[in-house]
Formats: C-alpha cells, structure tokens, sequence
C-alpha cells in the first residue's frame, strides 16, 4: 500500500507500475493481465487481495496463503500499540475513506465480481488469522466470485505455508491456462 501519513512510502505504486514494468522489460515474461498474478504470503497475501481488487485490469489471479486480511479492521490494543500506530500511518484514521480504501471487506462491496482477479486462499487450521480469512471466504462466496479456500493443519508459519504453496500454484497455472 501506498502510505497515507508518509508521501514517500509508495509499495503499491512501486509493484504496480516500476516492479511490473522493470519484470516485463528484463525478462521474457508476457505482458497483460492474462498473463499476470500476483502471490503474497501473511502481509503479502492481504497485499495481494488488495492489489488485486484494488487493480483488477492488472491480475488474472491473486494468491493469499495466510493472509492478513483483516489488518485495517483490528483495534488498538495497548499490547500492540506500535503495531496499530504503524498500520495507522499506512492505512489512514480509524473509518476514514483511506482506510476504507485499502481495506479488502470494503473494495468487496464495489468490486464486480466478473472482472475481478481469481483468488486463491489458504489458512492453518490452527493460526489466528483463521477467522478473517474464512469469513472474507464467505464474503466473496455470498456474492459470486470466483474463489477457493483451503485449510489444513498448521499454524501461521512456514511449515503450513510450504505445504499451501505447491497447490496455490497448481490452481494459478490452471486460471492462467498452463495446465
């Protein structure tokens, strides 16, 4: 995301319009949204959804193994008062129109469903972040995108995120038409 109290911390400006351009000009990678996803484990699986919802005419599919879906939504907390005070720099005020706007459940509510990108997402069975994932699971199934969630056992770390991984992209070159 793009920072809103700090101008100059521009990631999502940086992968949608240098990282995508730099990649497509280096290597042989196909250019256009056919061609094109975008994967992200835990805060790069919320960036992932984000973006791709954020960005529909730029992916084909967006994997979120573990992702943290639901930051724009958690309260303060004096245990993680550090943490709020870092995501409030990055997504704006508590129910301002920034942080609606980076905030996955809301770009749910405008997104349309036929243009939207595939997305793939996972949890362990046993991490925290089960809840918000299943329930933006629910969310998406409610209005008809195109979407699978799985579980398996595991907990947020990366022996439940090897084992997510070989299947996230068995689905994407499927999406993609690779086989």
């Amino acid at each position: 995301m793009n920072a809103v109290e700090k101008p100059k911390d521009k990631y999502e400006d940086y992968v949608i319009r240098d990282l995508i351009a730099d990649v497509e000009s280096r290597f042989p990678a196909r250019p256009g949204r056919t061609n094109r996803a975008i994967v992200g484990v835990s805060m790069g699986g919320f960036a992932a959804v984000t973006l791709a919802l954020r960005h529909p005419d730029m992916f084909v599919f967006a994997g979120a193994i573990s992702p943290a879906i639901d930051v724009p939504e958690r309260r303060f907390t004096w245990k993680r008062a550090s943490q709020w005070l870092r995501f409030r720099s990055i997504f704006g005020a508590w129910a301002s129109p920034e942080r609606d706007a980076r905030d996955p459940f809301v770009l749910l509510r405008s997104a349309k469903p036929e243009s939207t990108p595939y997305i793939y997402l996972s949890a362990g069975e046993q991490e925290p972040l089960r809840e918000p994932i299943q329930r933006f699971a629910l969310r998406l199934q409610a209005v008809g995108f195109a979407y699978e969630f799985h579980t398996r056992p595991g907990g947020h770390d990366w022996t439940e995120w090897d084992a997510q991984i070989p299947g996230c992209f068995a689905i994407l070159f499927s999406v993609m038409g690779k086989g």
